[in-house]
This record gives structure tokens, C-alpha cells and sequence, in this order.
């Protein structure tokens, strides 16, 4: 999955440190919710799992129902 479409979703940029170490889907809605807060940006966490979801279903053809928290991004959504 490109983050770049979710870096244009959310306007911020995500580390590729930061990057490597979000496994399941849960913690890039967890660095997404606090790199927003940390810049005045606070959104509702459903609303941001909600964006989120949207874009990795868009780019990776997965159903809605297989993205959830603790869904990992390559061994379960395949993404890779």
C-alpha cells in the first residue's frame, strides 16, 4: 500500500522509520491520531480508521470487513 495517498489524506508526512514499525492496521491510525493532535489537528480516531480504511481497501482490493485494528498489513491484508 503507497502511503503517499494517506499522507495526502491526512496532510502529513510519515516517516519511513515509522513506517517499518506499524504491523497492524491499528498502529498507523494510532500515529496518525497523534501526529494530528501534535499539530493542532485533532480528529475523532473512528473518523481517521474510517479514511483509512477507505484507502486501503481502494488500493488493495480488500473488503471492508477484512481491515480492522489488529489486521496486519502484509500477512493479512497482503500488502506487500
Amino acid at each position: 500500500m503507497g502511503l503517499d495517498t494517506v499522507e495526502l489524506e491526512f496532510e502529513l508526512e510519515i516517516p519511513d522509520a515509522a513506517a517499518e514499525k506499524m504491523i497492524p492496521v491499528g498502529d498507523m491510525q494510532a500515529f496518525l491520531v497523534g501526529e494530528l493532535r501534535g499539530l493542532g489537528r485533532g480528529r475523532d480516531p473512528v473518523q481517521v480508521f474510517e479514511g483509512m480504511r477507505a484507502i486501503i481497501v481502494r488500493q488493495l482490493g480488500v473488503s471492508p470487513e477484512a481491515v480492522v485494528p489488529n489486521a496486519r498489513f502484509v500477512k493479512d491484508l497482503h500488502a506487500d
